[in-house]
C-alpha cells in the first residue's frame, strides 16, 4: 500500500530535518511526501531539495507560503486532492515517526478495509529521552455518563442552552461523538492522524478548516459527524517532542482575539453544525492486531529509542 506522509513546517529547519529523516528510515518503502511550509525560508527549501535528492525514486512535493497558518489549515483539504497514497499520515515538523509506523499502518488499513480514519497514541520525548505515553480512546471508551449536553436534546438548537444537564438519564450512556467528548473535556483524538484518501474525498466538499490551534479536533470531529468509520490506534506510532521552540499555541498574539482556549470553544461549536439528530459515532469495532493499552514505557523501549534517535540525527545531517 502506498502511503502519503503530509508534513507541515514553520521556521523550524532543524526539527524538519529529523522529521524527514524518520520518513527516510521507514521499514515500509512505498511512500511519498507532501511538505507544506508556512515560513517561506530558503533554508527550508534547501532541506526539501536535499531530501528529494536522497530519495530520487520517491514523489516529494513542496508547497510554500509566507502567510502563517495558511498551509497549517489548507493542507488538510489540499492533500487529499493531490495524494497518490491510499492512506495519508499527518506529521508535524517537531515530531517524528517510529521506524515501523508506515509498515504497521499499511498492514492495518489493508487488513481493515472498512476503516476510514484513525487517531493514535504517542510517546513524548525531551532532549533525546522518552518521558511519557499518551493513549487515546474512541467516544465509546470513556466511562458512561448520566449527563447530556443540553443542546443535543430534541427541541433545542445544538448550542442553546450552552451547558450540560446533569443526571438527565436514569442509566449512564456512552458519549456520542468526538466533539461530545471534547465538550466534557475528554480527549479522544491525538497523534498519529491517519485517513483513507478515498474516504476523505467523498466528504471533502463539506470540510472547511478554520482553526489556528486545534485543527486536528476540527477535522477529526468533522469526519466523525460526516459518518466516516474510525477508531483509536493504541500502538504508539509517533514520537512527540517537548520543546519551547515556535509552538503553534505560542503564536496566539498573531491572531487577534484568539487564544488556545477560546479557539477550542469556537471549534467545538462550529463542528457541531454538522451534527444530525440522534447522532452516534460510527466506531470501528474490529480488533486491531498489535494494539496495546500499555501506559508504562518498557526498558527495551528506552534502549530502542536511544539507538533510533541517533540514526535520525545522523541522517538529518544530510538534509541541508
Amino acid at each position: 500500500m502506498k502511503v502519503t506522509v503530509v508534513v507541515r513546517t514553520y521556521k523550524r529547519p532543524l526539527f524538519l530535518k529529523e522529521a524527514l529523516a524518520s520518513i527516510h528510515l521507514q521499514t515500509h518503502k512505498d511512500w511519498e511526501v507532501l511538505i507544506f511550509d508556512d515560513g517561506g525560508l530558503s533554508e527550508t527549501f534547501s532541506i526539501y531539495k536535499d531530501f528529494k535528492e536522497s530519495n530520487k525514486d520517491k514523489r516529494v512535493l513542496f508547497f510554500s507560503s509566507n502567510q502563517p497558518y495558511y498551509y497549517f489549515k489548507k493542507s488538510w483539504t489540499i492533500a487529499p486532492l493531490i495524494s497518490e497514497g491510499e492512506i495519508m499520515v499527518r506529521l508535524d515538523d517537531d515530531d517524528f515517526l517510529d521506524r515501523y509506523s508506515l509498515e504497521f499502518l499499511s498492514n492495518t488499513y489493508t487488513t481493515h478495509s472498512d476503516l476510514d480514519f484513525s487517531y493514535g497514541s504517542t510517546v513524548f520525548f525531551e532532549n533525546d529521552k522518552l518521558k511519557n505515553k499518551v493513549i487515546t480512546q474512541t467516544p465509546l471508551e470513556p466511562p458512561k455518563t448520566k449527563d447530556i449536553w443540553e443542546g443535543y436534546l430534541v427541541g433545542h438548537p445544538w448550542n442553546n442552552p450552552w451547558r450540560f444537564k446533569m443526571n438527565h438519564y436514569e442509566e449512564p450512556r456512552n458519549y456520542t461523538s468526538i466533539i461530545h467528548c471534547s465538550k466534557a473535556n475528554i480527549m479522544c483524538v491525538y497523534h498519529t492522524y491517519v485517513m483513507r484518501t478515498s474516504s476523505v474525498l467523498k466528504v471533502l466538499d463539506k470540510l472547511d478548516v478554520i482553526s489556528n490551534f486545534v485543527d486536528d479536533l476540527e477535522v477529526m470531529g468533522s469526519l466523525d459527524y460526516l459518518g466516516l468509520k474510525h477508531t483509536a490506534i493504541k500502538k504508539s506510532l509517533t514520537y512527540c517532542r517537548i520543546h519551547n521552540d515556535g509552538r503553534v499555541t505560542d503564536k496566539q498574539t498573531e491572531v487577534e482575539g484568539q487564544t488556545l482556549w477560546n479557539n477550542i470553544l469556537m471549534i467545538r461549536d462550529k463542528v457541531d453544525f454538522l451534527r444530525t439528530e440522534g447522532f452516534q459515532s460510527n466506531i470501528y469495532l474490529e480488533e486491531i492486531e498489535g494494539n496495546s493499552n500499555q501506559q508504562e514505557i518498557k526498558e527495551s523501549e528506552y534502549i530502542e529509542f536511544s539507538e533510533y534517535i541517533k540514526e535520525i540525527q545522523n541522517q538529518a545531517q544530510i538534509f541541508g
